[in-house]
């Protein structure tokens, strides 16, 4: 090679690595700064850990009711209905966070968030740092860190159950401790039992019930009859205001029976291809299915819960490719509010969550054996 194209490729080499830097490390950072900022310099709060797991923590310190028992009651500078909403676990397990102030507390816990989603990443077998610098860019795990919500540790849970999937005890541990936490991630339990691992479906079902009921007991069982209620009437409030189907029908003019008519036949018809393609013997593809499902049934979608599209992103693509740029759009059409924003704003996030499913999907089949063989998120005992 002459010098002249020596120094052609190297200035070429010079300016992609320039680029590189800027994506996928400059941008990343500031988008943490202007995550962790505000709320560091006492500006804005962490709403989910400031106003619901800290105080339900306290609350059951002091042996106080933490469950909302008169209507939800409206907080913070955005009007954001935070009450504690979950089963006990999480405030359970905040109570040693009590011992330093809010304001400390949270910084400290997201900074736990931005660590556990690095983890989950690593779990998969990620290993090209531009995709990490990438998925920080993605709003729901922005979000999902700048809300002090639990969205992202099921995340790593979901990460775990895919990476321990031959070992029911962990693999079932990793799935009861997040159903106990909040049972977004159920129909990981229907893909554990189609691919025939029925010993961890069954560990995961009945560590979830261990730890639902000793938590409770904990707590002299105060607020479980009146859960079930507690959670209808928050999705009687919240549901049309989320980023679902359903809601969506709702901007359209869809009379409210047909909406969740709708919401509901896609949800079943999205757990049916779960349980059929993990009988064809395609445990990755149902394993990306079951996560779809659980965004799909949840009455309630806040924009973190797509955060969990990067689980599926990274375990059928965990090296660089244009999937990982999607979280780039986003920014232009997701709301900066808490609610779903406008029928645009919900209908472009519903695309381009399918869109992400789809080319996951997609992947040729070649292509996940090979990641298979590289990633340690496939290792079998």
């Amino acid at each position: 090679m002459s010098a002249d194209a020596w120094t052609a490729v190297s200035a070429r080499r010079i300016v992609a690595g320039v680029l590189w830097l800027f994506v996928c490390g400059f941008l990343p950072l500031v988008a943490l700064y202007y995550v962790f900022g505000p709320v560091a310099t006492g500006g804005a709060q962490a709403p989910d850990f400031h106003f619901a797991y800290y105080p339900a923590a306290e609350a059951i310190l002091a042996g106080e009711e933490f469950y909302p028992t008169h209507g939800f009651v409206v907080r913070g500078e955005q009007e954001l209905v935070v009450d504690y909403v979950y089963p006990p676990l999480t405030a359970i397990a905040t109570i040693p966070w009590t011992v330093v102030p809010v304001g400390a507390a949270e910084v400290v816990f997201m900074c736990l968030l931005a660590v556990a989603f690095v983890a989950t990443l690593a779990v998969l077998g990620v290993r090209d740092w531009r995709c990490y610098g990438l998925a920080f860019l993605w709003p729901p795990v922005t979000d999902a860190v700048s809300t002090g919500n639990v969205t992202i540790l099921l995340g790593l849970a979901a990460a775990l159950v895919w990476r321990f999937r031959d070992r029911p005890l962990a693999g079932g541990a990793s799935l009861g401790v997040s159903i106990a936490t909040k049972i977004f991630l159920w129909p990981l339990t229907i893909w554990l039992a189609a691919t025939r691992r029925l010993a961890a479906a069954i560990w995961s079902l009945a560590i979830a019930a261990a730890l639902l009921l000793v938590t409770w007991g904990a707590i002299g069982f105060r607020g479980m009859g009146e859960y079930p209620d507690l959670v209808h009437r928050l999705s009687q409030r919240m549901d049309e205001r989320s980023y679902s189907v359903y809601a969506l029908g709702l901007d359209l003019g869809v009379p409210p029976v047909a909406a969740r008519v709708l919401w509901l036949a896609l949800a079943i018809a999205i757990l049916a291809a779960t349980v059929l393609v993990a009988r064809r013997g395609d445990e990755r593809r149902a394993f990306v299915l079951a996560l779809t499902a659980a965004i799909a049934c949840s009455p309630i979608v806040w924009l973190h819960y797509f955060a969990l599209l990067l689980v599926i992103v990274a375990v059928t693509q965990p090296r660089l490719r244009p999937v990982w740029f999607i979280g780039l759009p986003m920014q232009v059409f997701v709301t900066t509010g808490v609610y779903n924003g406008s029928t645009f704003q919900t209908a472009a996030m519903l695309a381009t969550a399918a869109f992400t499913v789809a080319l996951a999907l997609g992947w040729p089949a070649r292509e996940l054996r090979q990641s298979s063989t590289r990633s340690p998120a496939a290792a079998r005992p």
